[in-house]
């Protein structure tokens, strides 16, 4: 059946009945935030799933927790009740400062479970509000489980699924094995923990020799080519550092025991057709060099290869990349080590070069392989190994390889593959000690154990020498091959490392989710309505284990069109996953990889060479897929429930798509919120503004007797209602950017009430219409505001760089943001911001506010008074701040203004008053913004300027005959 006719029919059964009377609830009334900015900064690198298992855009804990608590709770709800609830404590009255937003304590609400009293509460309130002391909440598109990991911790009956099986072991492990037997089985985790490491120590030492009193904890490899030239042995690398870090006492302490910088220098051997290496090391020198006896040594000047061209240090030959391809591609590439990590007794880590126990535990390694490259030889080992051919990498190594095995040496493969082989003689073992449900458990932790060995033991890891340690390739969203990277110790070092990081997050979890014993109940579930979690792997489009109108709360975080390709990540994953779990868990790892052709990911490699752009295909396939994605969610969903979906793509095209899908499916939109997904300290030092707001869309099942409506009927409806809000939402502290985002749900609620909005001629109007009134009314509303005046006369120049600075709060942003602002500012093209204007760079999909210095450079403006022309306001402020910070005086820029006229231009002077608001102030006096500096420093001077000003010449005359300065 054609996906339209889907979407029409599901729409059509259930718009057959009227929409009963449905509870208003918290998340249309308001949302904290400002307090869950905050939240998500504490939460910044410490989820509780971060060591169980990667999951890409996983979103925050407490963004999820408020998610799911907003959608449930009346709208009665106080704000002051709402956050008691999220789980925060009141200050005591001594602590308690005088702003609103600090009268709470700072608990960090990801690793808080809500306590009994709040969960009897939320139970209480839900029973008030849904007719049931549980609702049930479905996340179909789950990923890595904060939503239902937070709705499971109020003890809520939980629907989760996801297509993709990584996933949904995760979700797993978090959740339903931790609840069904709390913490007590964290001994028998640990016990075949220890059991599965003991075996690989004693079946992997030979191929791990050291020297005495030494453990060697890191390979460090590079990739080797062969020279066309002089037919000598290369190793690639783009640098040899080792660390740029102190060392230390030992595991965990932190008295510094050695300043020395450590490197490897690469020494040309021509007799023997090699590369071999030295160790240096010394005190940091000028710049990135090392201090030694013969001078600074830099190890980033002996580079054998950049941008995937190589350089031979014997011969000097450049070795082009199509060389290095084909050698990878016909099993040419080697693999040379360049140095060892190593402890010695139990001091802090030291560097050496390689010697003959290192070599000859590699190459007893490779004895145990056949020359077809994919057999060990004595032990039938082919079943362990993922021969699996790559599908797509989203990165580069199918320049390299060809299937998983591939991205792993000879010795990971022989350690990966018998950590494999031990765990399924360990399954064997559990399942005769243990029921089914508990075996389960145990061998999946064990499996997941396996995933961190094989994120940190592959060609995909790195070095990292500002820590001096190792990254695992799930560190980054895409698969790349790395010149040089570490390998593990795979003997017990591995393993134990791997699994000692990991085992101990069962007990964390079981205590996240309040479940502090095996014997008890998760607190405040009664008998009568226990807490329920129901993991499936299914695809969002086909529910078919969930009844019509049977949900009350729908939370999801769908994906974001080809954001994050989860099959092709999940893969590297997957294929050793299930050499250990398929027959525990069959109906999840039924196909040989990840199933993409259900996934809702727009994925340009599955249409390639089918005649049209594989870009726009895969688009169009993706919207096709969310379309009946939404049309199940309005199937299950009952008629009084409530949808909130996360969204957080930069691109506005994404928005309009998503809008439309939702209404077509029978939604309307009825609030909007913006919580910042990052770090909002490291945004403001970086003087970015990556706009990466996640945006909360709550939707309803939309009136079925409501008609179409006219745009020209709804457009002032719809700027009115959005400037009404705007203050409201000003005073619970959500502004910048969060303010434009925010104001689409009023704009979306008039667009999408009545349906399909149509033009004077009668043509369907998109969403990206209501988007674009609402950031023109809150432009309008926020430079009103700002000036404390009519705008009459301001150029639409000045306006965009003020309102610029007053959304964004920082010097780079999207440039979609940018063009967006730009058609809400109207009357200029965003184009013209770089091109004509010079007042912003453009580069890879974001935009960055040039300073005065650089548009000066650019020949902008002039600070020469007789040469200066305006085409903006703004340009007569560069200009002045240009001035001052090149003459370091106030006499150059007294001079100016008298000059040119400006001080006597009312409009200049307003203009520079605003851009003094709109600027962030920074406290730090070394990250302030140059132009909020030199204005500010200039205006407490103006009394000075004014002063000393003899005569002011009349305004200038500008173009177009304007008012002001033009």
């Amino acid at each position: 059946m054609e996906v339209a006719q889907r979407v029409l029919l599901f729409i059509l059964r259930d718009m057959s009945n009227p929409t009963p009377t449905r509870p208003a609830v918290f998340i249309e009334k308001i949302f904290p935030v400002t307090l869950l900015n905050q939240q998500v900064y504490y939460e910044h690198g410490g989820n509780p799933f971060k060591g169980l298992h990667r999951w890409y855009s996983r979103k925050p804990l407490s963004f999820s927790r408020a998610s799911v608590l907003g959608s449930l709770l009346p709208e009665s709800v106080t704000m002051e009740e709402f956050e008691y609830l999220l789980g925060l404590d009141r200050a005591a009255p001594n602590e308690q400062a005088p702003a609103k937003k600090e009268r709470w304590t700072k608990t960090k609400l990801y690793k808080t479970p809500p306590s009994p009293e709040r969960i009897k509460q939320v139970h209480d309130l839900c029973e008030q509000t849904w007719g049931t002391r549980t609702p049930t909440v479905l996340d179909a598109f789950a990923g890595g489980g904060s939503i239902p990991f937070e709705a499971v911790r109020y003890g809520l009956n939980v629907l989760a699924s996801d297509l993709n099986p990584v996933a949904v072991v995760t979700m797993k492990a978090a959740m339903e094995y931790p609840l069904k037997f709390g913490p007590d089985l964290q001994h028998d985790i640990d016990k075949w923990v220890k059991w599965v490491g003991d075996e690989a120590e004693k079946r992997l030492a030979e191929f791990f020799p050291s020297q005495e009193g030494e453990t060697v904890q890191n390979y460090l490899w590079a990739h080797t080519v062969v020279c066309p030239s002089c037919e000598s042995v290369v190793p690639l690398s783009p640098n040899w550092w080792l660390s740029k870090t102190s060392n230390y006492a030992g595991a965990g302490k932190e008295r510094k025991v050695t300043s020395d910088w450590y490197a490897v220098k690469p020494i040309p051997n021509p007799a023997e057709k090699r590369v071999d290496f030295e160790l240096v090391k010394g005190r940091k020198g000028k710049g990135t060099t090392i201090q030694t006896d013969e001078g600074d040594f830099d190890p980033n000047n002996l580079s054998t290869i950049s941008r995937g061209t190589g350089k031979c240090p014997l011969c000097g030959n450049i070795i082009e990349d199509t060389v290095i391809k084909n050698q990878a591609q016909t099993g040419a590439i080697g693999h040379q080590i360049y140095a060892i990590v190593y402890r010695q007794n139990k001091s802090g880590i030291e560097f050496r070069t390689p010697n003959q126990y290192d070599l000859e535990g590699w190459h007893l390694a490779k004895k145990h392989f056949r020359e077809s490259n994919d057999i060990v030889e004595d032990i039938r080992f082919s079943q362990f190994l993922p021969l699996e051919e790559i599908v797509n990498d989203h990165g580069q190594i199918l320049n390299y390889c060809s299937t998983w095995a591939d991205l792993f040496n000879r010795r990971q493969l022989l350690v990966l593959g018998t950590y494999v082989k031990i765990i399924n003689d360990a399954k064997e073992k559990i399942q005769l000690e243990y029921e089914p449900s508990k075996a389960e458990v145990i061998v999946g932790y064990l499996a997941l154990s396996l995933d961190r060995c094989v994120d940190e033991n592959c060609r995909l890891g790195r070095w990292n020498p500002p820590r001096a340690g190792s990254e695992g390739v799930s560190a980054q969203h895409s698969l790349n091959l790395m010149w040089n990277y570490p390998e593990r110790n795979g003997s017990g070092s591995l393993w134990r490392w791997c699994a000692d990081i990991f085992a101990s997050d069962y007990t964390n979890l079981c205590s996240y989710l309040g479940r502090t014993s095996s014997s008890g109940k998760l607190p405040g579930v009664s008998k009568e309505n226990p807490t329920s979690i129901e993991i499936c792997c299914s695809s969002a489009d086909e529910l078919r284990h969930i009844n019509d109108k049977s949900v009350q709360i729908i939370v999801t975080d769908p994906p974001y069109y080809g954001t994050v390709p989860y099959a092709d990540l999940a893969d590297f994953f997957y294929v050793w996953q299930r050499r250990v779990l398929n027959d525990i868990l069959p109906e999840i790892y039924l196909d040989a990889i990840c199933n993409r052709d259900r996934e809702a990911v727009a994925n340009p490699s599955r249409f390639r060479n089918m005649g049209e752009s594989a870009e726009e295909l895969a688009n169009r396939d993706y919207e096709a897929k969310m379309a009946l994605a939404f049309a199940e969610y309005f199937r299950v969903l009952r008629d009084d429930g409530v949808m909130t979906v996360q969204f957080n793509h930069k691109d506005s095209g994404a928005w309009d798509v998503l809008a439309k899908s939702l209404i077509d499916a029978g939604f309307e939109i009825t609030a909007s919120w913006a919580v910042s997904t990052e770090n909002p300290q490291n945004l403001h030092q970086a003087q970015k503004n990556s706009v990466s707001s996640t945006v909360l869309l709550v939707c309803r099942k939309r009136d079925p007797n409501a008609g179409s409506a006219w745009w020209d009927d709804l457009r002032p409806e719809l700027a009115n209602l959005v400037e009404q809000r705007a203050p409201e939402f000003e005073a619970n502290d959500i502004g910048g950017i969060d303010l434009y985002l925010s104001a689409f749900g009023p704009a979306l609620n008039v667009f999408s009430r009545a349906w399909p909005v149509l033009d004077s001629s009668g043509v369907e109007m998109r969403p990206e219409v209501a988007f674009g009134e609402a950031r023109k009314a809150i432009a309008n509303y926020r430079f009103r505001k700002l000036l404390e005046a009519d705008t009459a006369g301001f150029d639409p120049l000045t306006q965009w760089y003020i309102l610029a600075w007053d959304a964004f709060r920082a010097r780079e942003f999207p440039f979609d943001e940018a063009r967006q602002l730009a058609l809400a500012v109207g009357g200029f093209n965003v184009s013209d911001l770089a091109k004509t204007h010079k007042l912003i760079d453009s580069a890879s999909g974001t935009c960055k506010l040039l300073t005065p210095q650089q548009r000066l450079k650019k020949r902008a403006f002039s600070t020469n008074p007789d040469e200066f022309t305006a085409t903006a306001l703004v340009d007569g402020l560069h200009a002045v701040i240009a001035l001052y910070l090149e003459e370091q005086s106030i006499d150059p820029v007294r001079r100016f203004l008298k000059t040119t006229g400006l001080l006597s231009n009312d409009l200049f002077m307003r203009a520079w008053e605003v851009a003094l608001k709109a600027i962030p102030h920074i406290g730090d006096e070394r990250k302030r913004m140059v132009e909020e500096k030199a204005l500010a420093d200039l205006w407490l001077a103006m009394d000075e300027i004014q002063a000393k000003v003899l005569y002011v010449q009349p305004e200038l005359e500008f173009e177009g005959g304007q008012m002001g300065l033009f």
